[in-house]
């Protein structure tokens, strides 16, 4: 049986655009989720499309985050996730069942929030 320990706040989308093309924030709430795997960590990119002797790059900032959310929980695909500081976006909701049969949590991925 899981038993979420941390705390988290999810943002849904609208389907409403502001004037720049970004997605209008609804409705935040509070959740309790468990944390599989945090880690955003600020990366070098390549920003060259040819290989000049510069060898240009860039920072990015890089998340790869999975975590458990309890079986009553409503995060969706495209959410905003808060936790620990970090805005991060849901990128896969996948279901996880006990042996038998019955829905224990949701398995959550989340990317960097952009």
């Amino acid at each position: 049986m899981f038993l979420p320990n941390t705390d988290c706040w999810i943002t849904a989308q609208t389907l409403e655009a502001d004037i720049y093309g970004r997605r209008i924030e609804g409705a935040r709430r509070h959740e309790r989720c468990g944390v599989v795997k945090l880690l955003v960590e600020n990366g070098k990119t390549s920003v060259r499309a040819d290989s000049s002797a510069s060898r240009g790059n860039a920072d990015e900032y890089v998340a790869d985050a999975v975590l458990l959310f309890p079986a009553t929980s409503q995060v969706q695909y495209g959410e905003k996730v808060e936790i620990a500081g970090f805005e991060l976006k849901v990128s896969g909701v996948f279901p996880r069942f006990t042996v038998q049969g019955v829905l224990d949590h949701y398995q959550v991925e989340l990317m960097t929030w952009a």
